[in-house]
């Protein structure tokens, strides 16, 4: 079920069970806007009528997530990003038995798999902002409605280490640009930065952090500027990663919404690593 057309109309609170697609209903009530069947949002996988027991939000439903998931007997798994490599999930890959082993896991374990992104991210995406920058130690410092935070004056190399610190990554951090340079302003962007985001906004503040860029794009511009001799730096933290605070604060919000069942996130985490990781 790609999309959500057709769903039934949301049963009455406590008279019936809660369906997954009573649940998708009731979110697409409290979210608004139209839904059409041929956006990336939908049903994934398993089947809209299974009765939730709990629900777990991710940002990406990697198959250690979903064994997470079924440890908390959480059915429904609402992820941000596609679960079958691919914006089509998976449609592209046919017979695939990497693709294959993810849907048996799913359907041997009775879970749904449902993608909440788009009408997400256009209902709330300054809370994902605000939710990173919670999560970096800094509630409470983006401007307005705005993705730039003003924080405590450090070096950019400072702050990377309080970036690393505080998301708990291994090797999926990346930076560039004066490592010395005082950092007070940052832009966040949390998911896939556009290169035209840092040509318009860089000189806006002194560190932008970012999920992810085109390197030969965007890295190598920062790398240009701290070349001429500006004193900022761009720092990479990885898509998935930057994406994690907001649907945490999904699982909060849900929590007001469908109150029957618990809703908790569950974090894909960083999968990189490193020649000298011994973890």
């Amino acid at each position: 079920m790609a999309g959500t057309a057709g769903v039934a109309p949301l049963a009455v609170r406590g008279t019936e069970p809660l369906t997954a697609e009573a649940v998708v209903r009731r979110i697409q009530a409290e979210l608004g806007d139209d839904w059409p069947a041929s956006g990336p949002d939908g049903f994934k996988a398993g089947d809209p009528a299974t009765v939730v027991k709990g629900i777990a939000t991710t940002a990406l439903a990697t198959l250690d997530v979903l064994k997470q998931a079924v440890k908390a007997n959480a059915n429904l798994v609402l992820t941000y990003e596609p679960t079958f490599y691919g914006r089509a999930d998976g449609k592209s890959l046919g017979d695939d038995p990497v693709v294959q082993a993810k849907r048996d896991f799913i359907a041997r374990n009775g879970l749904v798999v449902f993608r909440l992104r788009d009408h997400w991210q256009a209902r709330k995406m300054h809370q994902m902002v605000a939710a990173l920058a919670g999560a970096l130690g800094w509630p409470g410092r983006v401007t307005s409605d705005d993705a730039i935070c003003e924080v405590p004056a450090a070096t950019a190399e400072e702050t990377v280490a309080l970036i690393r610190g505080r998301l708990n990554l291994r090797g999926g951090l990346r930076a560039v640009g004066d490592r010395k340079a005082t950092v007070r302003r940052v832009l966040l962007f949390p998911g896939s930065m556009p290169v035209a985001t840092i040509w318009r906004r860089y000189s806006e503040v002194d560190l932008i952090v970012a999920g992810e860029v085109r390197e030969w794009e965007a890295t190598f511009y920062a790398a240009d500027i701290f070349t001429a001799g500006e004193k900022r730096a761009l720092v990479t933290i990885g898509r998935v990663v930057s994406e994690e605070p907001g649907m945490r604060e999904c699982a909060r919000w849900l929590a007001t919404v469908v109150k029957e069942v618990p809703a908790a996130w569950i974090g894909a985490g960083d999968p990189y690593w490193r020649p000298d990781d011994r973890a």
